[in-house]
């Protein structure tokens, strides 16, 4: 469960992997549109890669690098499991094509 920040009740999140569940995410209680914050653990990913071509030079580096992936990989699972909204800041995408289906065709 998140906390909606308009109103700070809890709001039912889909999977972190479901976009058209976090396309189309309204707060229940104040209607407020949310989508979610982007993960920080994503931040950690550079240098992980620089660990990892360190650690041909020696066992230490690579256990190091080693540790530092699987620290980064449970933090990414952690942010996932309960995501930070927020409201969302762009509007929807307007339709290009206006369908006419109100009126019947003669």
């Amino acid at each position: 469960m998140a906390k909606c920040p308009a109103c700070d009740q809890d709001v039912r999140a889909p999977f972190f992997l479901n976009v058209d569940g976090w396309r189309h995410l309204p707060c229940p209680h104040c209607k407020a549109r949310l989508e979610m914050k982007p993960a920080r653990s994503f931040a950690l990913a550079p240098l992980m890669a620089l660990l990892f071509v360190l650690a041909r030079h020696g066992r230490v580096l690579e256990v190091m690098a080693l540790v530092y992936m699987l620290a980064t990989i449970v933090l990414l699972l952690l942010e996932s499991a309960r995501p930070k909204v927020q409201p969302r800041k762009k509007p929807l995408p307007e339709p290009t094509i206006r369908l006419n289906i109100h009126h019947p065709s003669d």
